[in-house]
């Protein structure tokens, strides 16, 4: 008896024991075709919290408080899964085999939770670190432009706005993008500054595109669309890599108006990433790119078809300084009260209504820096408090110049824009709460800021004196005339008298007058905006999938503040800065049916924003069918919105923008001035911004306050699978716009004829309103891609899509500017030969001529085919890779946006260390 408890007491203490066993797992995995080691390998301990990831060596090593035996799990995109059973604490030796990736991508973004690309709800298109490595691209962001249904506007080499669905423009604020959760957006201006604190090149783990309407999920903007992007984990990519690149751009002087000859580009990248122990980690990045910028060089003019040689009030699309026009009848009439003799000239010039004459502008290049650099710094720490509880504390700071298309050109030198996190993460919850600090330089509005230096060397009319650049021109006229020039010959005559002590573009004079003007506040008559916004964010989710056994629910909270700063020169904030704050609330919920073959879903979200009265409450529900193995129908219906920018909601307070940012001698009508003070008229038939003051020419324009714009949206769509080998997607969208929000140009009231009244006259100014069209709006397309897996590490992709605009209210520029269809190519092999260490990829995109329209400019973006391309080779033991490649590789130039600058060839070399 004794005997019997002793041995039962022994047994229970080595039953306890047993389970609190600690034991040691480590192993290496290699690619059991090449012999490479595989980083980035999960490898976890079945039905238990522990585990690893490989590190850059293929290592791994964790420890498991579990008896043995115990079995491992491994799995990794582009390789087989594996379970391997454990018995002692010998270090492992796995290999895997390379497998198909084609319907196995996952994406998080489509429903808040992680499911196959396949079955997706919605439209998603997604690029990961291993399609980034392989592309031609200097830029993962300029990968974008090959996706299924996505648009760019590139306005320079470090600034690229994205949106599907066709509102395309640059600076777009109705497409959201989200970084590692972050809202990425400029807490001012309200749209993201392309990728100046995005992910640096080897810090992207995968970016995931929802194409259109996104608001049920991610709040406000997402109207266009909404991009997720994910930064890698420390814990699972470990180890030091950097990427170097060095290129040439501006090949041929003068091809696409290019002025500029070769100029060297720069791109270096270094990340840093270790695991300390199992419960810290870490990861440092920086990159810096440098480069000549492209530059807009559009000499079409906007007022007429006429050449700056033929039309005396010539605007270049990228000349600036020339929107100063001035109708010059007032100085003819008053030359001939003075010289009756001179009426046999003056006359013929007086039957017409109006003789206007625009000020001689500057181009871009030698005015604008074209110096385009980006600065790109994160750390983040990463601290496991419990194996299945994180506590993330990161930061992110971008710096440069950046030149982008609104209005006018802006040109933002030694921008700055941050963002901090703190983060707590669960596998069911997150609490997270960041925020945006914003810095916007020494901002150049180029248009305003001309206008503003022609005044300066020589202003146009100066009252006291009689005299200026307008009197001048208009004897130099005459005298022309008197001498037998022609009418053109006598302008041009004219225009080079005038001209007489003009500063040349880059010269002492030009630099120091523009500086002093692009260097005082818009408060106190310049064109600086000092815009330091903040934003504050807090958001918390929790999923009650385990708590609510009969519906996979998601849920959260969200808070934002808006802390508008911009010393009283773009908002009304000259006693300090306004908060704007938008509460929200959302729910997603999600049911399988009919023997896990029907997924229905549907998603909840309320929004409050303080400068509205009325909330905003958006939805989306959808239904995806597996109509056989690996073949899914999608249906899907969303209803977003967007409350206006910070700018546009303001701008029923009239908020203070003394810039001349509109052209003419034009501000966006975001001034301190009433309505009854400066009556607006919309200029309908008349070219845009011109001056006129032929009443007959002007309809009154009546302003409303402007409203939240929302859409919606219905989508049908088909994935499937093809014997693993082919991938093919097919969708069609209709959606449905109201409240929409354009742009109109107006103008107040013209001034007097009076030629003394020079100055009265100058208040005739041209403004850019936002408001709210009455027609309903309509969108439409459909698009189709096919992706083939050709075997030995072949890949062809193919796509295709169309988007049209219906019920175009013609009286607002509404920024719809995307072909009616469009395609793209890919082709390529991620690694042939002998161990196959060597790789290419090619690339065509093609677009149809098609109108893109902007605030100071419209006009026909020409039809061009653009293919980029690259080959590689791995040097395995030193674990590096050699890219030579090119963007554009005919070099021919191309636009993506009207009053862009032109896209040339970039031709490059690349040196990666442990990016593979």
């Amino acid at each position: 008896m004794i005997k019997t408890m002793l041995l039962s007491v022994f047994a229970f203490c080595a039953a306890i024991t047993g389970a609190n066993a600690q034991h040691v797992i480590s192993g290496n995995i290699r690619n059991s075709t090449t012999g490479e080691v595989i980083p980035a390998v999960s490898v976890k301990a079945q039905n238990t919290p522990y585990g690893d990831y490989t590190n850059d060596q293929g290592n791994f090593r964790f420890t498991v408080h579990a008896p043995l035996p115990l079995t491992l799990v491994i799995s990794s995109i582009g390789f087989t899964s594996r379970e391997i059973a454990v018995t002692n604490t010998e270090p492992l030796k796995i290999t895997l085999e390379p497998a198909s990736i084609l319907g196995n991508e996952v994406v998080v973004s489509a429903s808040r939770h992680v499911q196959r690309k396949i079955e997706s709800p919605v439209t998603i298109e997604r690029i990961d670190n291993k399609d980034i490595i392989n592309s031609a691209q200097t830029n993962y962001y300029n990968m974008l432009q090959g996706l299924k249904g996505v648009d760019i506007t590139t306005s320079s080499l470090t600034f690229t706005t994205v949106t599907t669905r066709g509102f395309n423009t640059s600076g777009n604020t109705n497409f959201t993008q989200i970084v590692d959760g972050m809202d990425n957006q400029a807490p001012g201006l309200n749209f993201p500054l392309g990728a100046s604190i995005g992910l640096t090149e080897l810090d992207v783990d995968n970016l995931e595109v929802l194409s259109g309407a996104s608001s049920a999920l991610y709040g406000s903007r997402g109207l266009n669309g909404t991009m997720v992007m994910t930064g890698k984990d420390p814990f699972k990519y470990q180890g030091l890599s950097f990427q170097i690149t060095q290129g040439v751009n501006h090949i041929k002087k003068g091809k696409g108006n290019d002025p500029m000859g070769p100029s060297p580009y720069y791109d270096w990248t270094v990340r840093w990433a270790k695991k300390i122990n199992d419960k810290l980690a870490f990861k440092v990045n920086v990159q810096y790119t440098l480069a000549k910028d492209w530059l807009a060089a559009d000499t079409s003019n906007t007022n007429s078809t006429g050449t700056k040689y033929t039309d005396p009030n010539y605007n270049g699309v990228n000349s600036y300084g020339s929107k100063t026009s001035v109708d010059i009848n007032p100085f003819l009439e008053a030359a001939l009260a003075q010289d009756p003799s001179l009426a046999p000239i003056i006359d013929p010039l007086l039957e017409k209504p109006s003789n206007y004459v625009a000020r001689t502008g500057y181009p871009e290049y030698g005015y604008l820096s074209n110096e385009a650099k980006l600065l790109k710094l994160n750390a983040e720490v990463r601290y496991k408090i419990r194996p299945r509880l994180e506590a993330i504390v990161s930061g992110t700071y971008g710096s440069g110049n950046a030149v982008y298309s609104n209005d006018t050109r802006y040109a933002l030198t030694g921008y700055k824009i941050s963002q901090y996190r703190a983060e707590l993460r669960s596998e069911q919850w997150f609490l997270r709460g960041y925020t945006s600090q914003e810095n916007s330089g020494n901002t150049i509005i180029a248009s305003p800021t001309m206008q503003l230096l022609n005044e300066a060397w020589k202003p146009s009319f100066n009252p006291s004196t009689m005299d200026g650049w307008y009197p001048q021109y208009t004897g130099a006229l005459l005298q022309a005339l008197a001498t037998g020039s022609s009418l053109d010959e006598a302008h041009w005559a004219a225009r080079q008298f005038a001209d007489q002590g003009r500063p040349e573009a880059g010269s002492a004079t030009f630099n120091r007058l523009k500086d002093s003007i692009a260097g005082l506040p818009t408060s106190q008559g310049g064109t600086l905006f000092l815009d330091r916004s903040r934003l504050y964010n807090a958001e918390f989710q929790y999923n009650f999938t385990k708590l609510v056994s009969w519906v996979e629910l998601i849920a959260g909270l969200n808070y934002r503040m808006y802390k508008l700063d911009s010393k009283g020169t773009l908002f009304p904030d000259k006693n300090g800065p306004i908060d704007v704050a938008e509460y929200s609330a959302y729910a997603h919920l999600s049911k399988k049916l009919i023997d896990n073959k029907l997924r229905l879903g549907a998603a909840f979200r309320y929004d409050k924003n303080t400068l509205f009265e009325k909330p905003r409450i958006t939805t989306r529900v959808s239904a995806v069918q597996e109509v056989a193995k690996e073949h899914f129908i999608r249906f899907s219906y969303q209803n977003a919105y967007s409350f206006p920018s910070n700018i546009q909601s303001l701008q029923s307070t009239l908020v203070d923008y003394n810039s001349y940012a509109s052209g003419g001698s034009g501000r966006l009508l975001y001034g301190e001035y009433q309505f009854d003070e400066y009556p607006p008229y919309l200029l309908s038939s008349v070219t845009e911004y011109q001056q006129t003051d032929d009443p007959s020419k002007l309809e009154r324009f009546n302003p409303r306050d402007i409203k939240p714009q929302s859409v919606d949206a219905f989508e049908l769509g088909y994935s499937g699978l093809f014997g693993s080998c082919v991938l093919v997607d097919v969708l069609g969208y209709y959606s449905t716009w109201k409240n929409f929000i354009g742009y109109v140009n107006v103008a107040n009231t013209p001034g007097t004829d009076d030629v003394t009244a020079f100055k009265e006259r100058s208040k005739y100014i041209s403004y850019n309103i936002a408001y709210n069209g009455a027609e309903k709006v309509n969108t439409y397309g459909y698009a189709a891609s096919v992706s083939v897996d050709l075997s030995r590490n072949f890949m062809a992709k193919a796509n295709f899509s169309s988007d049209f605009l219906k019920n175009r209210n013609n009286s607002q520029i509404n920024n719809f500017n995307t072909p009616n269809w469009k395609f793209n190519v890919e082709f390529g092999n991620t690694g042939f030969g002998k161990n196959q260490v060597f790789s290419f990829n090619t690339s065509l995109r093609y677009r149809p001529a098609y109108f893109y329209s902007i605030g100071f400019a419209s006009g026909t973006i020409d039809a061009n085919v653009v293919l980029d391309a690259q080959v590689s080779y791995k040097l395995t033991k030193a674990r590096s890779r050699i890219k030579l490649g090119a963007t554009n590789l005919t070099n021919k130039y191309y636009y993506t946006g009207f009053g862009s600058p032109g896209i040339g060839g970039v031709y490059y070399a690349t040196f990666a260390y442990n990016v593979f």
